[in-house]
């Protein structure tokens, strides 16, 4: 087998080996798919799983599937492919509009949200649009979910199917451009401030301007907030996503809607307001699409694939030009998914879809509709336009 050929099989082989450890681990709900509770280390378990599934792979394949100097392995490092050829954004829905930026709170059940004492995200809905009834990807578990929300494609397809870092030398990125990549090769910059280190997977070289992201393990929402306010104020990216981790780690320490949870979630939303405190500082405030979402729910101690609970996220846009305090479920026919956040941040930005048939569509319903026209509906043009 030739080394490109062998890398490939690895990539494909190590993918089946750790989506096979991951419906192993889905008995026990306190653990997520990919054998790890989130910000934590592995169990013993979930551990000697792993080194169970390592110990049937070829010698060549333990631990990492990338020779050093293979052809995979230069592919791991070099920048990205989707960066070229460089592209002039089109025209945007919402010309103030040149800035997005999303905010993902891990773990975020939308009517534990309404239950908590959080001020700044009653404000933004009342000053934006919002839906309670968003839906995440069926897998409904953290870095695939991510990844869903951020290239507009289901986890089949954009190739991210475990949920914890594996033991590579090199990493391994999506099969399809993220929001980063669009954004960078339509001349935008980018920025990522997040609070496991598995969002690495977003950091494929040459897309990033500026980045956050822990070397090790997971951190508090209270460790992400202050570097990625300090990206905003300095920078002003155009695109960036700013990830909380908090909400999810006591939910599976102490259960979905527990007191501790209940906290956690305030002070996320504290979080929120400051992010808000320096898009102001920064003067790009008015210039903002504001996305407010999460990866998934969950219950009890853990969360899973196809529990309505874990599915069910909340989804809010704020932003000039945009509806003021309208509930997107007021149409039945607008049901937002995770894959919409992209393509609506693309929609922005005039950035045209990155991809053949994306699983996301542009929720034009945030934006008032001009006189005579009907309330916008989800978009049914071909994949080359929005």
């Amino acid at each position: 087998m030739t080394r490109p050929a062998a890398a490939v099989f690895a990539r494909w082989s190590w993918s089946v080996a750790v989506v096979g450890l991951g419906l192993a681990a889905t008995a026990s709900r306190a653990v997520d798919e990919g054998g790890v509770a989130d910000g934590a280390r592995p169990t013993t378990q979930a551990s000697a799983a792993r080194e169970a599934v390592l110990a049937t792979q070829p010698a060549w394949l333990r631990p990492d599937p990338f020779p050093a100097g293979s052809a995979a392995a230069r592919a791991a490092t070099r920048p990205s492919p989707n960066l070229k050829p460089a592209a002039r954004p089109a025209s945007r829905p919402v010309e103030a509009i040149t800035h997005v930026l999303v905010v993902s709170i891990d773990g975020l059940r939308p009517d534990l949200l309404l239950l908590a004492d959080a001020p700044n995200a009653r404000k933004l809905m009342a000053r934006g649009v919002y839906s309670m009834w968003a839906q995440t990807t069926p897998q409904s578990i953290t870095l695939p979910s991510h990844l869903s929300m951020l290239t507009g494609v289901t986890p089949n397809r954009h190739g991210i199917l475990w949920n914890s870092d594996l033991p590579l030398e090199y990493p391994l990125f999506p099969n399809v451009p993220t929001l980063f990549e669009a954004a960078k090769r339509h001349g935008y910059t980018t920025a990522v401030a997040a609070g496991k280190d598995k969002f690495d997977a977003f950091d494929r070289p040459g897309v990033l301007d500026w980045r956050w992201i822990p070397s090790k393990g997971a951190v508090k929402t209270g460790a992400v907030v202050g570097p990625a306010c300090d990206i905003i104020k300095q920078h002003k990216p155009n695109a960036m996503l700013v990830h909380f981790p908090s909400v999810d780690a006591t939910g599976h320490g102490n259960g979905w809607g527990s007191p501790e949870q209940m906290k956690a979630i305030t002070e996320a939303d504290a979080a929120l307001g400051r992010l808000v405190d320096a898009m102001e500082e920064a003067g790009t405030a008015d210039s903002t699409l504001m996305i407010i979402s999460a990866d998934h729910g969950g219950a009890m101690k853990g969360h899973g694939p196809e529990d309505p609970r874990s599915r069910h996220i909340p989804w809010i846009a704020v932003g000039p030009g945009l509806r003021k305090g309208y509930d997107l479920s007021l149409n039945v026919k607008t049901l937002v998914k995770t894959e919409d956040t992209f393509a609506t941040a693309c929609w922005a930005l005039g950035i045209p879809p990155t991809v053949t048939n994306l699983d996301g569509t542009p929720v034009k319903a945030i934006v008032a509709p001009r006189a005579g026209e009907e309330l916008m509906q989800p978009s049914t043009k071909p994949a080359k336009e929005w």
